[in-house]
């Protein structure tokens, strides 16, 4: 599926629905909407931005010249400091405008006020620059992109996506494609267009082992129409009683190149491709990360969740992350048996739930113990105490058990979870969190630990990572390269 997409976060999406619909004499309104834009190279997948929305500027008093339900004639001589603001901080301008009668086709009189505002900023900033265009009507978005360099094409938006408590996908361009035979009962679950809407989406899963194995055939027989799996691993003997679209003759492979090979031969309607990498180490990862709408988390490692977790506000996308523990005892023949086994789904968006620091997945004892170990592989070999007493390490101890229906089950609430955010339909208990949710297989019993409200957090407190500017390198981590 072709088109840009566009990502705003849902206060300014609130901002912006609230002032354009807020005329007192139900006049159209307008505002200018600068976006970052996300336009890094995937390789194998078409070329599609991702325009994210950083800042909303209301067009009133002298911005506007006359207006009226059906009109809208504005002062184009108020751009020059816009254009300048753009070119300093490497933005893209939007025009937004309502239609408060209702109709939802971009008009003539618009395709004027767009090449008009258009030539200026082009005449200003260079012909590289694009206009993002977008008309509000029964709280309903549409939108189209003009290049700088030829003001009177046209290429629509693939869709608007909203991350407020959940993702709300407004489809700029339907029925291009014919009803699915295979997807027609999930239809007949959540309606339409619901299977337009998943099949718009460009999704990223990091991690091709148990639960990232899962969730790739999952969302790719759901209907996802693009799929990137990041894994820098090779398929072992020891993954084979927990992964999916994997065979004994793939062992030695790359886990990922072999799963989206798995997936292309499925014949469904998905672009597949593999980055064999770490994405904690890789900026092609993390620029195929940039580019997605939605990532799943499915690393065992804690560097590669730190570097998700920050890139939901980097980036403002969703990232669902799943993980398993659990200890085994010895029973009284010295039998073992499991003690504990649970499944965590956790749901961040970026301004809704914990981020992973806050929720304890990632903490710097963590970080610290896995690169010592990566330094030392013979630290793994350590009981804790010994780490603690004489490395000064917290960390080691028994790896969680390996277990394939309690990870397929872990991944298959992942992808429900996508399902939720798209179409809401749970009704959890009044203790369960939306962000934070644990399976425990042995009591089967589902419950939420709390995450901190931690006003300091670097990345989703109140002064913290949201659509911050990446300075220079990818996420702000020269590590991860520069950028051009």
């Amino acid at each position: 599926m072709n088109g840009h997409r566009i990502s705003i976060a849902g206060s300014l999406d609130d901002k912006l629905k609230s002032w354009l619909t807020g005329h007192p004499d139900g006049d159209e309104r307008g505002a200018l909407v600068l976006f970052r834009k996300m336009e890094r190279t995937v390789l194998g997948l078409p070329p599609s931005a991702r325009f994210v929305a950083v800042d909303v500027i209301e067009m009133d008093g002298d911005w506007v010249l006359d207006s009226s339900p059906a009109h809208l004639r504005i002062n184009l001589r108020k751009f020059q400091d816009i254009y300048f603001r753009c070119e300093q901080e490497r933005l893209e301008l939007g025009f937004a405008h309502s239609h408060p009668r209702g109709g939802l086709d971009f008009s003539i009189k618009d395709d004027q006020n767009e090449q008009s505002i258009l030539r200026g900023y082009a005449g200003c900033n260079g012909p590289e620059v694009s206009l993002v265009a977008m008309i509000l009507a029964d709280r309903h978005w549409r939108a189209r992109v003009r290049p700088g360099a030829a003001p009177h094409r046209v290429t629509d938006v693939r869709h608007v996506c909203v991350l407020g408590t959940k993702l709300v996908v407004h489809m700029t361009k339907t029925g291009d494609a014919a009803p699915s035979e295979v997807l027609r009962r999930q239809e007949a679950a959540f309606g339409e267009p619901f299977n337009e809407k998943l099949r718009s989406l460009r999704v990223a899963i990091v991690g091709g082992g148990g639960t990232g194995s899962s969730v790739a055939t999952l969302i790719a027989r759901a209907g996802v129409g693009e799929l990137i799996i990041i894994d820098g691993d090779l398929l072992e003997d020891s993954n084979l009683n927990r992964v999916r679209g994997y065979r004994r003759c793939d062992v030695g492979e790359s886990k990922a190149a072999t799963l989206a090979r798995y997936i292309r031969d499925l014949g469904l309607m998905v672009t597949v491709v593999a980055i064999e990498a770490y994405v904690n180490e890789s900026p092609e990862a993390v620029d195929a990360i940039s580019s997605a709408d939605l990532v799943f988390g499915c690393t065992d490692d804690v560097a590669g969740r730190e570097v998700l977790n920050q890139a939901v506000y980097y980036y403002c996308q969703g990232l669902i992350d799943c993980g398993l523990t659990g200890k085994i005892g010895l029973d009284q023949k010295q039998q073992p048996y499991l003690r504990d086994h649970r499944g965590r789904v956790s749901t961040v968006l970026p301004e809704s739930g914990g981020c992973l620091r806050c929720q304890g997945v990632v903490t710097e004892e963590k970080l610290s113990y896995e690169s010592a170990l990566k330094a030392r592989p013979n630290l793994a070999d350590l009981d804790p105490e010994t780490l603690r007493a004489e490395y000064y390490l917290v960390g080691g101890g028994e790896r969680a058990p390996g277990v394939g229906p309690f990870t397929s089950a872990t991944a298959d609430m992942a992808v429900a979870t996508l399902f939720d955010l798209v179409r809401p339909y749970r009704r959890l208990p009044s203790d369960i969190r939306r962000d934070n949710i644990w399976y425990d297989f042995v009591h089967m019993v589902i419950y939420s630990n709390m995450p901190k409200d931690n006003a300091d957090c670097f990345c989703c407190g109140p002064h913290g990572l949201l659509l911050a500017p990446e300075n220079g390198s990818r996420l702000s981590m020269p590590s991860l390269g520069k950028l051009c």
